[in-house]
């Protein structure tokens, strides 16, 4: 169900590009600089949110859930090892089995980025009104929870239902 017509959803995709033009290419370059040379891919960064769920994936699955082969999956989770960004765990219940999970590292690098983030918003919030602002951050709010009640998101996360 698309709650929005052609020309509104065209409007707000361009409104929604013009944010992401202010805020993209300072939030990315704070981001790699602390990377020397080796920058994480796009990729990679999709792969490290993908792991950021309480459950973590065997190779198989993650493989689905990014759209990769389990060969191309594999040698992408490689190069997060290599990074002490995941890492291959035994699973508990089959010692055959190996998820991959996120380390303290791809945690933290997902909390910066996020950081990084909310800081270039809140600096382009700083040239709406009081009022505006308040609009804004209802609206955050009500996108947030939209976020969490996503089927998939509920099923990796039970404790926001």
């Amino acid at each position: 169900m698309d709650p929005v017509d052609g020309a509104e959803r065209d409007r707000m995709a361009d409104d929604i590009g013009d944010l992401r033009r202010a805020l993209i290419p300072g939030l990315l370059l704070h981001l790699l600089s602390g990377f020397e040379g080796d920058e994480p891919s796009m990729t990679q960064i999709a792969t490290l949110y993908t792991l950021d769920t309480p459950a973590s994936p065997t190779l198989r699955e993650l493989a689905g859930r990014v759209g990769r082969s389990v060969s191309a999956t594999s040698r992408l989770v490689d190069q997060l090892v290599r990074r002490g960004l995941a890492d291959r765990r035994e699973d508990p219940g089959d010692r055959r089995v190996r998820r991959i999970a996120l380390t303290p590292a791809g945690t933290d690098f997902l909390r910066t980025f996020e950081r990084v983030r909310a800081d270039a918003q809140l600096e382009v919030m700083a040239h709406l009104t009081a009022e505006e602002r308040e609009l804004v951050i209802r609206a955050m709010t009500l996108l947030g929870e939209a976020a969490r009640r996503r089927p998939h998101v509920q099923a990796a996360h039970p404790e926001i239902r």
